[in-house]
């Protein structure tokens, strides 16, 4: 297979799957030969990364994730893409891995917020997200302000995340209106969706009532773009 790109995916497996769902509804080709050709790692037995982060003596995550990072270096894609907030966490170490492209989600999510206009930014994303401060680092560094969910919020998006989502595919709609409500009562302006599991919950939201910056929804727009270059190569 030539003119193709990779997906490290797997963390977790519904998110991973919302990801590629999500991305042939924006590619809606006649025929089979002209849908985008890639590669899906889906590596459900990653360590848990928020796990990891929040206590180091956890099983590490990146000795998987570099041992993926290796085999793709065999095979060759033109880009890879992680649609997992939290294990960019390791994004340094897995690009000094390879000669590889990487997408990095953070830094395209961020810098599709318009610089020059301070927004304030709810930030919903996992614990171990939040505790690494990759997106509020990223933010301030652009000249937003970060508004963050104080303990009884992250807990209801832990929830969310964990108890429904990963533990029993269930997507609580009512839980997810009410995490975007309370970050509009903290102030924000707008809340960055910085976890593929609320991305999950966002692709099935019928009301779509509160403002959202969705981070997978602008990895899926890179890759997209990425993609229909590599099939003008064929």
């Amino acid at each position: 297979m030539k003119n193709f790109f990779a997906i490290l995916g797997g963390m977790g497996t519904l998110a991973t799957t919302n990801f590629l769902v999500e991305l042939n509804k924006k590619h809606t080709p006649t025929k089979d030969q002209d849908f985008f050709n890639y590669m899906l790692f889906n590596h459900a037995e990653i360590p848990d990364r928020t796990l990891y982060i929040l206590d180091n003596s956890a099983p590490s995550p990146l000795p998987a994730l570099l041992a993926d990072i290796e085999q793709l270096n065999i095979l060759k894609p033109d880009f890879i893409v992680i649609p997992c907030n939290t294990a960019h966490y390791f994004i340094n170490d897995l690009i000094n891995a390879t000669s590889i492209p990487i997408i990095n989600m953070i830094k395209e999510t961020v810098a599709t917020i318009p610089s020059n206009t301070t927004k304030k930014i709810g930030l919903a994303v996992t614990q171990g997200t939040l505790d690494s401060q990759l997106y509020e680092q990223e933010l301030i560094f652009n000249g937003h302000e970060v508004i963050l969910p104080d303990a009884t919020l992250q807990h209801k998006i832990n929830e969310l995340v964990y108890t429904y989502i990963k533990q029993q595919s269930i997507i609580n709609h009512l839980l997810y209106q009410e995490i975007l409500e309370e970050f509009q009562q903290l102030g924000s302006d707008i809340t960055l969706l910085g976890c593929t599991e609320l991305s999950l919950a966002n692709s099935h939201d019928p009301l779509k009532k509160f403002p959202v910056i969705d981070a997978e929804e602008i990895l899926l727009e890179k890759t997209y773009q990425l993609a229909q270059q590599l099939k003008l190569k064929v």
